[in-house]
């Protein structure tokens, strides 16, 4: 009941505090929040490259020019990372501008050979069997020919504001990005003393600081180091396999199988379509080889590197963290956040549940005083 009542003692005396730092927590958030996703990039960027700045600050100059090991940090980042993403992004752009174009101009030609489907031609890498039924499909009911038209008519349309959408978003990727590498430079030279401030504020025993913080720092490895790089790896593989057997868009394809390789449908959902069509195409060999590849090397590298990336980084105070939080996460962050959301959603289930083991544990604890 003390306690209780020194709660309520304390809120009391610090009603008009409590309402003044409100003001100005609101006018904080109306100022960053338009920015908040670029300020999470650069805190993972930071994260991810907090390792090799200390290793530069502490063996060019002994920990006495913070800001320049941070400078060069950053470059090494945009070189090792940023580089290297903008040149695939731009390889699968212009795929995935090749298959639209080949997939409109197919669209185009069954719109307009919807009413003599003998003339419809498909492109080169559409299976014989497959034309050939597609058309007698088409011939079979007018109300069929009807339907594909206004699919056609429907998916240019969307093809064509994708389009536009992507161009318009184009100046926006640009800013978020200046900001990203802006904020990323400060996080990299100040981020224990951001850290330091953020534990002293934080409302936890000592200990509890100490156990919440481990375990933000161990489920970022988990993200980071046991699932993106861990599927990055399989996806380079599984695009290396998919060009090896002559399939198309192999940069498309792999980046397919890094986003579906981070789920539990795994890279499978698409090396496995791709071996059946290689096999409807009487290609037996490179189907084989498609699928073993598959199956032996891209589907065990999980097994064998994620251990070995996580290092225990995935494991907070003896606990190995809940798989379906972590698939929840996943799912719930993508469709919120974006690519973003594949460590914020995972991040944000896990650290409430600690805080409400937290609260478990404190309630436990007062129950056995007699509270």
């Amino acid at each position: 009941m003390c306690s209780e009542r020194g709660y309520v003692n304390f809120f009391g005396r610090n009603a008009p505090f409590i309402m003044f730092f409100f003001i100005f927590a609101l006018l904080a958030w109306d100022i960053t929040s338009p920015m908040i996703t670029a300020i999470i990039w650069a805190g993972m960027l930071s994260f991810i490259s907090m390792p090799l700045y200390r290793l530069i600050l502490a063996s060019m100059w002994k920990g006495r020019f913070p800001g320049a090991a941070a400078g060069i940090t950053l470059a090494a980042l945009l070189l090792l990372c940023f580089v290297p993403v903008l040149l695939a992004l731009s390889t699968l752009g212009n795929e995935a501008a090749g298959l639209g174009r080949i997939f409109a101009q197919l669209l185009s030609n069954i719109q307009q050979h919807a009413n003599n489907p003998a003339a419809l031609e498909f492109p080169a890498w559409t299976p014989a069997w497959a034309a050939e039924n597609i058309r007698v499909f088409l011939d079979d009911s007018q109300a069929v020919r009807t339907l594909v038209q206004n699919i056609a008519q429907w998916s240019t349309k969307f093809l064509s504001s994708l389009s536009a959408n992507i161009i318009e978003h184009g100046s926006s990727f640009l800013i978020n990005s200046m900001i990203t590498l802006m904020v990323s430079f400060f996080f990299i030279r100040d981020g224990q003393r951001i850290v330091d401030y953020i534990k002293s504020i934080t409302p936890l025993t000592p200990e509890e600081k100490e156990s919440f913080f481990t375990q933000i720092s161990g489920i970022l490895n988990s993200i980071i180091y046991g699932i993106i790089l861990t599927v990055a790896i399989q996806a380079l593989i599984g695009g290396l396999g998919w060009w090896f057997v002559g399939l198309n868009s192999p940069v498309f394809f792999g980046m397919l199988m890094f986003f579906f390789g981070m789920f539990p449908a795994g890279t499978a959902v698409i090396w496995v379509p791709g071996a059946i069509y290689l096999a409807l195409t009487g290609d037996m060999k490179n189907a084989v080889i498609l699928f073993v590849w598959g199956l032996v090397v891209v589907g065990t590298i999980d097994n064998l590197l994620r251990p070995f990336l996580i290092s225990g980084g995935g494991k907070s105070e003896g606990r190995e963290i809940p798989t379906l939080l972590i698939v929840l996460g996943l799912f719930g962050g993508v469709m919120k956040w974006g690519f973003l959301g594949v460590f914020v959603g995972p991040l944000m289930l896990v650290l409430f549940v600690s805080v409400c083991d937290l609260y478990r544990k404190r309630w436990l604890e007062s129950g056995e005083k007699g509270c």
